[in-house]
């Protein structure tokens, strides 16, 4: 299988980005080996432009660290004790998410016995996730949370953060869209974080509300420039162009994946014979129908997400002529049908290379990542690019 990453349309993403962001920095968000695009190849492609980076497991940070010495580097999830003793150990100087006191205080403890001032970035669950942030109830909450933090050695607050609740359907002209909300309550708690660090002599924060997809369009309408701290917007998938079919979505941005693999062999089957889980497909022509067996399945996926819609939702990959093959069945998990003949008439031979997402055939046809997600069974498309290319005996290459 190879999987290629287009540098011109990933270089499109970027300063299309950067031109809605503004006086806000990027931060660009690769975690999960960048959504399974390949965290060195995407590194290579944009780490100039970014003014932070974020990952989430020591590789990922690892690898971001060597790749670029200076930016400031984010851990995008509390650590583990093991992860963030090899982190300060290593003197990788990551920015290490807290949302509670004692993980603060911990953080510290184990920084300074490694010798080295722990680096925080401060989460606030102005937004009611529940998962990293630290919950307050009110602003009365936050006073005292300051002033323990105040009260703390060998602690630097480097950044303070609130991930926005419900990107898949915001709307940021909408006053009352709670992610509009959790901006306000978090611009409210900032503030008084903000007075505490100046009173105590300390430098203040950076200051960040986000959404890996949706983060510009906040950005644009509820900016956190005018709280006297430098701002970066946390973006991950709209990098890669995989919000264009999304409401909230970077428009006009570009897939910067493109899979393609082998057939590995064409099989004849009569009519009334079946392929795929379940009996999912019948073949109904009298003279039967060619099937295409290609060399790649859905590697993530439970076996009831594979292909689960098949047969309600198109679902294509584009062969070497440039038409359109239908997938057959439900998939397996290391293997997929679909059609041998094209609409154009030609018929798949052994070796002949499909794209599986690409989005060089038109709007009804392109496998699209959006559109492999949304026939995966709505699948977040992280999970989709992260099943191509998983495999050790991919060719990962730029273009």
């Amino acid at each position: 299988m190879l999987v290629g990453i287009d540098r011109e349309a990933l270089s499109l993403n970027v300063s299309l980005i950067k031109e809605r962001l503004g006086g806000r920095g990027l931060c660009a968000v690769l975690k999960g080996d960048a959504y399974g695009h390949g965290i060195d190849l995407i590194g290579s492609c944009i780490l100039d432009n970014c003014t932070h980076v974020a990952a989430v497991d020591n590789h990922e940070l690892d690898t971001l660290r060597k790749m670029a010495p200076d930016t400031p580097l984010i851990r995008l999830r509390v650590g583990t004790e093991a992860e963030i003793s090899e982190a300060a150990r290593a003197g990788w100087r990551i920015r290490e998410m807290a949302a509670s006191r004692e993980k603060i205080e911990w953080i510290a403890r184990l920084h300074a016995h490694f010798g080295a001032r722990a680096e925080i970035h401060l989460s606030l669950d102005a937004a009611g996730l529940g998962r990293n942030g630290f919950f307050f109830r009110d602003l009365n909450d936050i006073d005292v949370l300051a002033r323990d933090i105040m009260a703390m050695s060998n602690v630097t607050i480097a950044s303070i953060a609130c991930h926005l609740p419900d990107a898949g359907s915001a709307v940021p002209s909408n006053r009352d869209d709670p992610s509009r909300v959790a901006i306000g309550r978090f611009r409210a708690a900032a503030s008084v974080l903000l007075r505490h660090i100046q009173e105590n002599g300390h430098q203040l924060p950076e200051l960040s509300v986000y959404s890996s997809a949706s983060s510009c369009a906040f950005g644009q309408n509820d900016s956190l420039l005018d709280l006297g701290c430098k701002v970066f917007d946390r973006i991950g998938s709209s990098l890669l162009g995989l919000t264009k079919d999304n409401r909230h979505g970077e428009r006009n941005t570009l897939q910067v994946m493109h899979v393609s693999t082998a057939v590995c062999d064409v099989v004849h089957r009569q009519v009334g014979e079946t392929v795929g889980y379940e009996h999912s497909y019948k073949v109904e022509a009298d003279s039967g129908e060619d099937v295409a067996l290609l060399g790649a399945g859905w590697l993530t996926l439970s076996r009831y997400q594979q292909g689960s819609g098949k047969t309600e939702l198109p679902a294509w990959c584009i062969g070497p002529d440039g038409a359109p093959h239908r997938f057959l069945g439900r998939q397996s998990m290391n293997i997929s049908t679909i059609t041998a003949k094209s609409e154009l008439g030609r018929t798949l031979t052994t070796s002949d290379m499909c794209f599986l997402t690409t989005d060089f055939d038109g709007a009804d046809h392109a496998p699209t990542i959006p559109r492999v997600a949304n026939w995966m069974g709505g699948v977040q498309h992280e999970f989709v690019t992260s099943a191509f290319g998983a495999s050790p005996s991919s060719l990962r290459f730029l273009f």
